[in-house]
């Protein structure tokens, strides 16, 4: 027994000095470079000690001004930072996944998918990047995968909301009955998602709720939609506006046809 705990705990420090390594291989390095020089004090290994940490520092400032681009739907800036992150480390998994975004926002799901991928492939246990994947798979046609991608994603993080909205995007696509869609979208707003989640989420209900012929319903989740998006992020604002616009029209046109 002592010998299996002994083994479970060098496995356990293993996959912690993995994950150091695929976030941070700066960190390790610096890290054995100190003790080489702390034996043998050498300009060299201070020179190289410098190099790597201006490197972390660019390499980390760049994956946060990408983030904040993102944000503000400066796509081409982003898409320069995120190249610059992925050249410092090209195993980062979050300079993939970022990638993988931007992409997607320029309709290019396959380069989406396949960033996405070798992301989750470096990452598995990130419910974000998982998430992130299903929603590039459903641009993709690949309705079946993205179901799988978004239940990988909720059994990660149950609360991802993004994971949820995706999840009832590729059930509705592969015929899955209109009562178990809304109560994927309902259990998302349920776990009271930051805005940009919560938006997507109250617009999709409400587009799902008028194909179903509930209008009433269906404009009072999207009034909620309306009311939430002032306090969304720019990109999500440019993006879902004009989806808000599509519903209106639809929900209008379907009660006109009613009252007809």
């Amino acid at each position: 027994m002592a010998t299996f705990r002994t083994t479970g705990h060098l496995a356990a420090l293993m996959r912690r000095l993995a994950h150091m390594l695929l976030i941070a291989p700066e960190g390790v390095i610096i890290a054995m470079l100190l003790v080489i020089n702390a034996i043998a004090p050498s300009i060299w290994i201070g020179a190289g000690i410098t190099l790597l940490v201006v490197t972390f520092i660019s390499r980390i400032t760049a994956l946060y001004l990408t983030s904040r681009a993102l944000i503000d739907a400066r796509w081409d800036t982003a898409d320069a930072l995120a190249t610059v992150a992925f050249a410092l480390h090209p195993w980062s998994p979050d300079a993939l996944a970022l990638r993988g975004a931007i992409a997607l926002t320029r309709g290019d799901s396959a380069t989406a998918v396949r960033l996405l991928q070798r992301a989750q492939q470096l990452a598995p246990n990130r419910s974000a990047i998982a998430a992130a994947l299903s929603g590039a798979l459903i641009e993709q046609g690949d309705a079946q995968a993205a179901v799988v991608a978004a239940q990988r994603a909720l059994a990660l993080e149950p609360a991802n909301a993004a994971a949820r909205l995706y999840l009832a995007q590729a059930l509705a696509a592969v015929g899955t009955q209109a009562e178990q869609i809304e109560d994927y979208l309902r259990a998302g707003l349920a776990h009271r998602p930051e805005p940009d989640a919560e938006v997507s989420l109250r617009c999709a209900l409400a587009q799902h709720l008028a194909q179903e012929g509930r209008l009433a319903e269906a404009m009072l989740a999207l009034s909620a939609a309306r009311a939430a998006l002032r306090h969304c992020s720019a990109a999500q604002r440019a993006i879902v506006s004009q989806r808000i616009a599509e519903i209106d029209t639809t929900i209008r046109a379907g009660r006109e046809d009613y009252a007809a």
